[in-house]
């Protein structure tokens, strides 16, 4: 007869003091990974302390692979010389060769300009030995030659170098800014040194790039750096529309899809034709083609001619002397995108409009470019502007060509510009195909 307990297992208690037998002991996993949160880690052993590297995968396989490589770069790492214990000169040609593998190379460029004056104040000097009071009197020496904002822009760069060094936290509390001025440099012209200027630049060939370039910034609102950063794709002279693109400006409002008024379309047709003279062709090919010989300083190979496939470095001596030419020594090409906000401001703009054409992204930068001054805006001169550009933000682009095609023959479309060439032209409309853009 069966009962309950028929099936309960009964272990019989040790007897106490009667030896035991040793339970085999866990086999230890020997492969040095363990799990963080779903993520493959390892630890290696640092003077005495252990180090986390995360294997940046969730695969058992791929870790195991990955491991003795994450290793070596941290092992070769360790062995970099400390940046804190190198001569200033020394500590910032390492930390340039690092940045030149991280960032584009304009940022690149210009942070070795910046730290030129910063060698020559510093050099022999070791970073831990550079405390706050040599930041305070750089600042004064250095005021006397430049502006604030230079110094500002120069010790921001000291500020990244010793921050790589692990030694910025110790002074960061000491260190104060030089106050800039919030308008800056910038200025606009008047319309008698406006048409000074471009009709200077008329009468040399040689000027052919900085003019048709200033041109189009005087007209819409453009960098220089969005200016060479065009390809031939980005022009649409059907719908009279150019697209700056987020590789070529300096933020993400930058980004933005911008009118063309008379003397902007003229600008950009002579354009053009001059890349077209210069093997410029396929969509991908730039509207400033470079100049081979400004190169060579970039590790390419010297050579004569152009290259379509690489954007144009600089036009500032051919805008140096046509500036000179017209009387207007010391404006700087990117006056020119104050002087084009300046006149869109003094239309009646509306500042979101504005905003939208100019790639700004508050109010208090648009007030840094804008030199109004003070007369009453001629508003409904440029309602049919405002729509056509607010439309054009949020619109397809067959929706887009249908406002422009509308717009175009409106008489207060052609009466929007601030700026007149007085050249239309002739060829907007017969260029080759490959200058229209193509939008996805």
């Amino acid at each position: 007869m069966s009962t309950a307990l028929d099936n309960v297992a009964v272990f019989p208690v040790p007897v106490e003091g009667e030896p035991q037998e040793e339970q085999p002991k866990k086999d230890r996993d020997n492969d040095g990974l363990h799990k963080r949160r779903g993520i493959w880690h390892t630890r290696v052993k640092v003077e005495g302390r252990w180090k986390e590297l995360s294997l940046s995968t969730r695969n058992y396989q791929e870790a195991r692979k990955e491991r003795q490589r994450k290793i070596d770069e941290f092992e070769e790492r360790l062995r970099l010389p400390d940046l804190a214990k190198l001569p200033f000169e020394k500590a910032a040609e390492l930390w340039l060769g690092e940045r030149k593998k991280l960032v584009a190379w304009n940022t690149y460029r210009i942070d070795k300009e910046r730290l030129k004056p910063l060698e020559q104040k510093f050099r022999g000097k070791k970073l831990c030995e550079i405390a706050s009071q040599d930041l305070r009197a750089y600042q004064l020496l250095r005021i006397e030659k430049v502006s604030p904002r230079t110094i500002n822009l120069e010790l921001k760069v000291m500020r990244q170098l010793l921050r790589t060094a692990h030694l910025w936290s110790r002074m960061v509390d000491d260190y104060k800014p030089l106050r800039e001025n919030s308008k800056g440099p910038g200025r606009a012209m008047t319309p008698e040194q406006e048409a000074n200027l471009f009709a200077c630049a008329q009468k040399s060939l040689y000027l052919s790039a900085a003019f048709y370039a200033g041109i189009v910034a005087a007209n819409t609102t453009m960098r220089g750096c969005e200016l060479k950063g065009l390809q031939l794709r980005d022009v649409d002279l059907i719908n009279r529309t150019l697209v700056v693109r987020r590789n070529s400006t300096k933020t993400d409002a930058g980004c933005r899809l911008i009118p063309l008024n008379n003397a902007a379309v003229w600008g950009v047709t002579r354009l053009l034709e001059r890349a077209q003279l210069l093997k410029a062709t396929d969509p991908e090919h730039y509207l400033f083609p470079s100049f081979r010989c400004r190169h060579t300083k970039e590790g390419h190979a010297a050579g004569s001619g152009y290259d379509p496939t690489k954007p144009m470095v600089s036009w500032r001596s051919g805008w140096r002397t046509l500036t000179s030419n017209a009387g207007l020594k010391g404006l700087r090409f990117h006056d020119l995108r104050h002087h084009s906000i300046t006149r869109l401001a003094e239309a009646g703009v509306p500042e979101q409009t504005l905003m939208a054409i100019a790639g700004h992204v508050s109010k208090s930068m648009l007030e840094h470019y804008s030199h109004t001054s003070g007369c009453k805006p001629n508003v409904p001169q440029w309602m049919r502007w405002t729509r056509l550009t607010l439309s054009l933000q949020c619109s397809s682009r067959q929706q887009r060509s249908q406002q422009i095609a509308r717009i175009r023959c409106s008489t207060t479309w052609q009466a929007a510009s601030p700026h007149e060439c007085p050249h239309e032209p002739a060829t907007v409309h017969t260029f080759p195909t490959v200058a229209r853009r193509h939008m996805e």
